[in-house]
């Protein structure tokens, strides 16, 4: 079995400012993915990740919810 075809994590801690650095695999089809939300959005794929982390654990209740930011407003 090759490491292309199993489910491998395999992490790298590395404090910069107040971010870690964690270095994974995934799926092609996840990779494909990410690549092309980043192409239609412009998000970047790492933000994309993040984003879904976060999401994924303030559901399980494993970290608190981020408030909402409030809508900034328009000057007439």
């Amino acid at each position: 079995m090759s490491l292309d075809s199993c489910n491998v994590v395999a992490l790298q801690w590395l404090v910069m400012a107040d971010r870690v650095l964690l270095n994974f695999r995934i799926d092609h089809e996840l990779a494909e993915g990410l690549k092309a939300v980043a192409v239609r959005d412009g998000v970047p794929q790492s933000e994309q990740v993040r984003r879904a982390i976060r999401r994924w654990l303030e559901d399980r209740k494993a970290i608190k919810a981020e408030r909402p930011r409030p809508a900034s407003r328009k000057r007439s």
